[in-house]
């Protein structure tokens, strides 16, 4: 439990000094009552109840001129001092044995805490506020002011909740214009999107025996009561009636309805985004940084979806600047969309924004309505030389065996003569030299002719073995080899985080993706560059030595128009996933309008929506680039080209000097 200094903070225990004496209340203390009759009505039991009491103290002039104006006025409606009407509403509240309560008394100064301080996500919520005030006629302002600092004062716990239920007890005189303070009241929780929210506020009736307390309340979205946000007037909901009989309401109305109807009749929505394929696409014709150029999107299309089942008008801005999603700088300041969402320029911001801890904190997040798969992402691995099409036939080894093959075939037929196995009046003594066996079986193998035709049954038998042998190898070979002359295949692909990390490639990926990955890993990332996701694309496609990770969605739509420009080659995405990523929306911290927002999101992604307006965006930008693919289409079976056959060319040459080498040789021995 956090400790806050020049704040008192006791969860009351007055079992012992009130057990067994019930709730009896004071002559006069009507609103002590009141206020107990709606907690006891309306308050979720087992939840905390908090009740924060203002800090009364005002200025030395203010106290001298109007001491006794004050006095007189809290004799007439509470029938006694501050402390002791606290006391018998905490005594009436803990009789009923429903709530943990806490009680908290505003400091004459509020210490801020950092974001990080209010981590509530697995503590228990406060769900109902009680907030005691005072107001006088010659201190007008005091009342709003005591409200702003318990405000203050209750946003700085861990477990402050602006959609709680708040109860505003008034302790006030007897007023000409009760509706005007009540208006005063709730315009300043407004300020902190409170609106489930009612104001008591103490009357008599001088023709009767019974006692008043006028509820008001507001509806922000309902006239006469409020326009788009904007209170026009409060209304008078319900009233608690205190007569001989015992105390009731008036009205069987509902005290805490809700708020934000389905139907907001057209008031606008004010979201902020940026140009993020294929979350965001904007019209590169039109120009960027404004409104006009944003013509489709995933997201786009999903927050029109929200828009229009909410009937509200929705607004689309792009704030200045290039970066993206932003962040807080030392100063305390934002950048990017973040900053237009503290600084009141959008109610809501989505440009592929993913779910992490410290947007919890300082911003309200809505559900999760899409999953992207975060791989790594390098250059395709270049091709082989064409002139090697013919050698990457077979293996080495293979090759090796072949070879070896044709010499021992050659010196089989060298034994077959030697030990009398042929007759040697069936070929003549010259054709059994070893280089002409030699030349016989390379020409078997390569499918010709030999100069001296086997007469006898074993060279015949071995020949047709040969030829068998040599037929299957080159079937083989032919196959493999008209392939290869088209499709010469590609060198080592990096395909592994192994791999990539053993590699002496450049790391450029976005710095939010930091948090998702370890210190250990990211000290291995070196060197480093920074940069936004299609930006980091762009230099994988552009270099063979840069590596990105990011999203498969960016890289699916993007990828057919970046690798055909000029200067790009294709990029490869590794197989493996490293993890799935959530993207969300943003809001103001205690937004109403998130909720609402939250159910209409959820019912759009039950229905498969998203994943539909994504494939339709990505299946239209596929169409796009076939329309280009189709002309290449004709040139798909091409005739074979001196590009093709290069590598028959090269081992021809090969070849040829080879021979022109020995013919030279042969010459020069001649002459001499």
């Amino acid at each position: 439990m956090f400790i806050f200094q020049q704040v008192t903070l006791a969860l009351v225990f007055l079992a012992n000094k009130y057990s067994g004496s019930g709730c009896d209340y004071l002559g006069g203390q009507l609103v002590v009552a009141s206020a107990v009759a709606v907690a006891d009505h309306y308050f979720t039991p087992g939840q905390t109840l908090v009740i924060s009491l203002p800090n009364t103290t005002v200025s030395k002039t203010d106290m001298k001129n109007n001491a006794s104006r004050q006095i007189r006025h809290l004799k007439q409606s509470t029938a006694g001092n501050i402390v002791q009407l606290i006391e018998n509403l905490t005594k009436c509240l803990h009789s009923l044995t429903i709530w943990p309560i806490v009680l908290v008394h505003t400091a004459s100064k509020t210490l801020k805490h950092t974001e990080t301080e209010n981590d509530n996500r697995n503590d228990n919520i406060y769900s109902s506020y009680i907030l005691v005030n005072t107001h006088y006629k010659a201190l007008q302002d005091q009342m709003v002011n005591n409200l702003r600092r318990q405000v203050q004062e209750l946003e700085t716990l861990p477990v402050w909740n602006s959609r709680a239920k708040f109860v505003i007890l008034l302790l006030t005189e007897e007023m000409i214009d009760a509706r005007q303070v009540a208006k005063d009241a709730l315009q300043e929780l407004w300020r902190w999107q409170i609106i489930n929210a009612v104001v008591l506020l103490p009357t008599s009736n001088t023709y009767s025996n019974e006692s008043t307390v006028l509820v008001y309340t507001w509806f922000p979205y309902q006239s006469p009561s409020g326009l788009c946000g904007e209170l026009r007037n409060v209304i008078h909901i319900n009233s608690w009636i205190l007569n001989k009989e015992g105390g009731q309401f008036l009205q069987n109305s509902n005290l805490f309805p809700e708020k934000v109807p389905y139907n907001l009749n057209g008031c606008p929505i004010r979201a902020s985004t940026f140009e993020f394929y294929p979350f965001v696409i904007c019209d590169k014709h039109s120009g960027i940084r404004t409104n006009a150029p944003i013509i489709d999107g995933f997201e786009i299309r999903l927050m029109q979806s929200i828009a229009e089942c909410m009937n509200m008008t929705l607004l689309l801005r792009i704030p200045p600047g290039d970066e993206r999603g932003g962040i807080q700088l030392k100063n305390g300041t934002w950048t990017g969309l973040r900053a237009d969402i503290v600084y009141g320029e959008a109610d809501i911001i989505f440009a592929s924004l993913l779910r992490k801890l410290e947007d919890h904190l300082v911003f309200d997040v809505t559900v999760n309505y899409f999953t992207d798969r975060f791989t790594w992402f390098v250059a395709r691995a270049k091709s082989y030389p064409r002139w090697l099409g013919m050698v990457r036939v077979f293996d080495p080894l293979t090759w090796l065996v072949g070879f070896l093959v044709i010499i021992l075939a050659s010196i089989f037929m060298r034994f077959l003569f030697s030990f009398h196995t042929v007759k040697h009046n069936e070929v003549s003594h010259s054709y059994w030299k070893f280089s002409l066996c030699l030349s016989s079986m390379w020409a078997v193998f390569l499918g010709e002719g030999v100069p001296t035709m086997p007469c006898s049954l074993p060279l015949r038998t071995f020949f047709l073995s040969m030829i068998i042998y040599s037929l299957a190898v080159n079937t083989i070979f032919q196959a493999f080899f008209t392939s290869y002359v088209v499709n010469p295949g590609l060198l080592h692909q990096i395909s592994n985080v192994d791999e990539l990390v053993e590699s002496d490639l450049v790391y450029a990926f976005y710095y939010v993706l930091d948090k998702f990955l370890t210190k250990d890993f990211l000290q291995k990332l070196k060197p480093r560059v920074q940069c936004e996701p299609f930006k980091c694309l762009d230099y994988v496609a552009t270099h063979d030595n840069y590596a990105t990770f990011c999203g498969r969605a960016l890289l699916a739509y993007i990828v057919d128009g970046l690798v055909k420009q000029e200067g790009k080659h294709e990029i490869y995405a590794f197989r493996d996933d490293s993890f799935q990523l959530n993207s969300v929306m943003l809001l103001p911290k205690g937004s109403h309008l998130l909720d609402r927002i939250n159910v209409v999101m959820a019912h759009t992604v039950e229905a498969g929506l998203p994943n539909q307006f994504l494939k339709s965006i990505l299946d239209a930008r596929k169409i796009e680039a076939g329309t280009l693919a189709l002309e290449d289409m004709r040139d798909e079976y091409c005739a074979l080209s001196l590009n093709h056959l290069q590598g028959s060319f090269f081992f021809l040459l090969i070849g040829l000097a080879l021979s022109l080498v020995r013919f030279l040789f042969e010459l020069l021995m001649c002459s001499k």
